[in-house]
């Protein structure tokens, strides 16, 4: 993940994979991008993580750069993956491009909203404009926000992370600024460890608006991985953008 307001340090990357064990979605959403990529192609991650997607993109023959603004990540993305032909780099995907032309961006598993501000999603979006090759293809994935705007009060959840271990989980929102807080606590025999993230969320005609400002145009979008259409039910998206041409924005996105 990205950004200091959602810092994973190493106490959260040490378990990240197991507080997200969605391997059958892993492997969908692999065929998924590697579907609309060409053969050998530039693959671009934001938010790559432990790279529970870009190794196995890698692995398949694409050329995968990952972007993160957590160093404790992608040490774990490395140590994981000691061979892996990923290239990463630590920095903010919201103000911070890579210099490079790629034939897929993604964007995955909520990161996009990491960026806590309009402003920050509307310049992660441009710089995707920038990065993206011309007949190339922006995947992003996210969930649909309705049932988390609604929230009145905290909820609290718990998490079983291993034999030893468990996780506590308070979420809050602020509906007036489209704000979600979330506190993590790690029980694991030690002293319990607390951390906060925020994430802005942003609902799917509303990131299109700014993937539009960004000279972005919506291809298709799904309700998961396997094609799933996307209907008032759905409670995420998957949604595939292209750089626009003839939008008036694309100039001003670079």
């Amino acid at each position: 993940m990205a950004l200091g307001n959602a810092l994973y340090d190493q106490k959260l990357a040490s378990v990240y994979d197991r507080m997200y064990p969605i391997d059958h979605d892993t492997a969908q959403a692999v065929e998924f991008v590697a579907g609309r990529t060409p053969p050998d192609g530039r693959i671009l991650e934001l938010g790559v993580g432990t790279g529970r997607i870009a190794v196995p993109l890698a692995e398949r023959g694409f050329r995968v750069h990952g972007i993160d603004g957590s160093e404790a990540m992608l040490d774990e993305l490395h140590r994981q993956n000691p061979q892996t032909a990923v290239t990463t780099q630590f920095g903010d995907f919201t103000e911070e491009g890579t210099g490079g032309v790629f034939d897929t961006v993604t964007l995955l598993l909520n990161t996009f909203f990491v960026a806590i501000t309009k402003e920050q999603q509307l310049g992660t979006l441009r710089l995707v404009h920038e990065q993206l090759a011309p007949e190339g293809r922006f995947v992003l994935e996210a969930f649909d926000p309705a049932p988390y705007h609604h929230l009145e009060k905290p909820d609290f959840s718990m998490r079983h992370l291993d034999e030893q271990a468990v996780m506590l989980d308070t979420l809050a929102v602020d509906r007036s600024q489209q704000l979600m807080l979330s506190t993590h606590t790690i029980i694991d025999g030690g002293a319990p460890a607390t951390r906060e993230h925020v994430l802005r969320y942003a609902f799917p005609f509303e990131i299109d608006l700014l993937a539009e400002l960004s000279g972005l145009r919506l291809v298709e979008r799904m309700e998961d991985w396997c094609g799933t259409p996307y209907t008032s039910a759905s409670l995420r998206h998957v949604s595939v953008y292209e750089r626009d041409p003839d939008s008036p924005w694309a100039a001003v996105a670079g």
